[in-house]
């Protein structure tokens, strides 16, 4: 018996537990949730993408996230193939896993925004954030587009009156 309980745990994340905080753990091994307003990207507005804590699965894009009114950090849709969906011990509420590690990240409900109308409610602790490159970034694409655009009608309206000057 004690065997089998063995076997479904170890299934259950394949991460090192050395490597993680106790706190860590607790949420990657034990489905734990941190406490709302305490994680660390709640309130994260930088451009990127999560990825999960232990296996560097790509979980999340920044483009997804809407604020968060309950202290976790929020998304109404996830990257295709990196998450699973398992059953909970609530109704309303499924648990959601890694993929490629079977680490728990958070949870799901079908109260979200639109257009999915699903809610990702996830712990900072589960995740890691990386940001994207400035030159991947439509925003800054769109500002430098501008920019270069203003510098050209410079050129063209400076070269306009010089042309005009010795007229």
């Amino acid at each position: 018996m004690l065997r089998l309980y063995y076997q479904a745990f170890s299934k259950l994340i394949k991460v090192d537990r050395l490597a993680m905080t106790p706190h860590q753990y607790w949420i990657a091994a034990g489905k734990g949730m941190e406490r709302p307003y305490t994680g660390e990207y709640w309130f994260n507005q930088e451009v990127g993408t999560y990825h999960c804590k232990h296996c560097e699965n790509q979980l999340f894009s920044f483009d997804t996230k809407y604020k968060s009114t309950t202290g976790y950090a929020q998304f109404w849709n996830h990257i295709p193939n990196s998450v699973k969906l398992e059953e909970s011990n609530i109704k309303e509420e499924r648990d959601l896993c890694c993929a490629g590690c079977d680490s728990f990240v958070g949870k799901v409900s079908f109260d979200g925004p639109p257009p999915s109308f699903i809610k990702y409610s996830i712990n900072s602790a589960a995740l890691n954030f990386k940001l994207k490159p400035f030159q991947e970034d439509p925003y800054f694409r769109k500002i430098a587009r501008k920019e270069q655009q203003a510098q050209r009608s410079k050129k063209v309206e400076h070269n306009y009156l010089e042309s005009n000057k010795n007229l």
